[in-house]
Order: structure tokens, then sequence, then C-alpha cells
């Protein structure tokens, strides 16, 4: 089966990347609907913690089984100068608290633990299962592929829980913009890690924002992602691994 998996990657890995992308919210409703309602008093977002909890250990588990794990960027490397180049996201991100942060210390601790858990979720299958997949497409148009599918991976969740379609069309631009930055910052990083990290500080300085962002910030973050991104791929010094 890991054989036939790896064959067809290589034979069409555009439909693989499509159809890993479908297989992970497959697996997000499903635990959705079986424990997206718990909530406790000393954890109200239990619920969905424990289902991207689970989505993570479910693609951790099918890409170790598959042998991708370095190919994956999965494997820990240890900081480098490539570090540096975090910087800028780390400010884009650290934007959103400028209006100050809401909730109790039981309500933050309880939101960043469960964005911790997403931030490896969607990282590990994104910035890991499906870039890799797409690496034979070249590090420009697999960035554009993971931004595209992530992106389109916010509406299909969308369409699950019933969102509005307007804020819907703006998630998908902004995730699909979010998707390529960080994809072609994983090709500077070789690992997953520090992108875990900021994402799921960016999910929780939104979430306990007492305001959503603007706009017109959310679009021209939007276009930071893109420019960064590109300007992060054109200094690649070759292909990446």
């Amino acid at each position: 089966m890991r054989r036939r998996i790896d064959r067809w990657a290589h034979r069409s890995p555009i439909w693989t990347a499509v159809g890993l992308t479908v297989a992970w919210h497959v697996l997000l409703f499903a635990l959705a609907e079986l424990v997206g309602g718990l909530s406790a008093s000393w954890f109200p977002d239990l619920g969905p913690a424990l289902v991207n909890a689970g989505t993570a250990v479910g693609t951790l588990a099918f890409v170790a089984w598959m042998g991708w794990w370095r190919g994956s960027a999965l494997a820990w490397r240890r900081p480098d100068r490539s570090w540096w180049w975090c910087l800028p996201i780390l400010v884009l991100v650290t934007s959103y608290a400028v209006p100050g942060l809401a909730g109790s210390v039981t309500v933050f601790t309880s939101t960043a633990l469960t964005m911790l858990a997403v931030g490896v979720a969607e990282e590990s299958v994104s910035r890991g299962a499906i870039q890799y997949v797409l690496r034979q497409l070249g590090p420009m148009r697999a960035a554009v592929w993971v931004g595209v599918l992530f992106g389109l991976g916010h509406a299909l969740s969308a369409f699950w829980f019933g969102r509005a379609w307007d804020d819907t069309v703006v998630q998908v631009v902004s995730t699909s913009a979010f998707g390529f930055g960080f994809a072609a910052l994983r090709w500077q990083l070789r690992t997953i890690w520090p992108l875990v990290v900021l994402h799921a500080l960016d999910d929780l300085l939104q979430l306990r924002s007492p305001d959503a962002a603007p706009l017109w910030w959310q679009a021209a973050i939007a276009v930071i992602f893109v420019g960064y991104g590109w300007w992060l791929i054109r200094r690649l010094p070759g292909r990446p691994d």
C-alpha cells in the first residue's frame, strides 16, 4: 500500500496533494462530530483541542508510516541563521495584538493550547506532507499549490460548519496567501517546527484580540505574505530538499 501511494505521489503530485487535503478534512470533520462539542470550565476549548490533536496525531502517524518524515520537514533542526527569516512574519503576526488581548487566564490558556494543536495539525499536513509531495513541481509552483490548497481547505471547513460565505471568501484569500508565504519560508528553514509556533501565535492573537483586524490590514498582510514568499523563493540557491 505504501509503495502504491508513493508511486502515485510521484506520478500525480497535484492529485495526491488534493487527496491528502480531502482525507485530512474528512478526519477533521469526523473528529469534530465525535468530540468537537466538548467543553469544561477549566478548558473551554476542550473539544476543538481534541479534534486538532487527533488530526495532528493522524497526520504524523501517516507521514511516519510512509517514511516521509525527513522529506516532510518534520525532523527537528537546530536553530541557525535561516531562522532570522521568521522575524518579518513574527512582526506581522504580533500586529494582531495591537488592540490588546481579551479573556481570562483560563480562556487564554485554553485557546493557546488549542491553537498549538492547530499549528501542528495544519503545518504537518500542508507545509509538511503536501509540500513534500509537490516538491517535484519546483519551489515556486509547489508553494503556489500549497497556498491554494490551504485556502480551499478553509472553504471546505466553512461549508461543513456552516460559516457565512462572505467571511469565507476573505478567509480563503488570506489563508492562501498565508500558506504560500509559509511554504516559501519552509524551503528556507527545512523544518516545520518554527512555522508551527508562528501559526499558533497568529491564530491565538487573532482569536483573543477584542476586535477583528480591519479589512484593509488583512489585505495588506496577504499582499506582504505573497511578496515576502516570492522574494524568499527567488533567493533559493537551488532545488530545495
